[in-house]
């Protein structure tokens, strides 16, 4: 999935998905929110048929784009341990 980056200044990140499908946007902007330092993390559509998603990220202390990064991580470590708790189910 390709993501361009509209916005990218220290406490503001703003990303845009090639993309009509909100599913991952809101799967990062729901991890974002769990860090107490985030001041808003959330998706957006111009259009609900053509537009593409963006996700606005607006941090406190930290760099926007580390907390992004930090989320992804954690995102990631997620879905490890779900595929270990499905592998163990077969």
């Amino acid at each position: 999935m390709k993501v361009n980056v509209i916005k990218n200044e220290s406490k503001e990140l703003v990303l845009e998905f090639e993309t009509s499908d909100f599913s991952i946007p809101d799967l990062i902007a729901g991890e974002l929110l769990k860090n107490e330092d985030v001041e808003f993390a959330g998706v957006a559509k111009d259009h609900p048929e053509t537009g593409k998603p963006t996700l606005n990220i607006k941090t406190g202390k930290r760099k926007a784009q580390d907390t992004l990064e930090k989320a992804l991580d954690d995102l990631d470590g997620e879905f490890e341990d779900l595929k270990a708790q499905l592998s163990k189910a077969k």
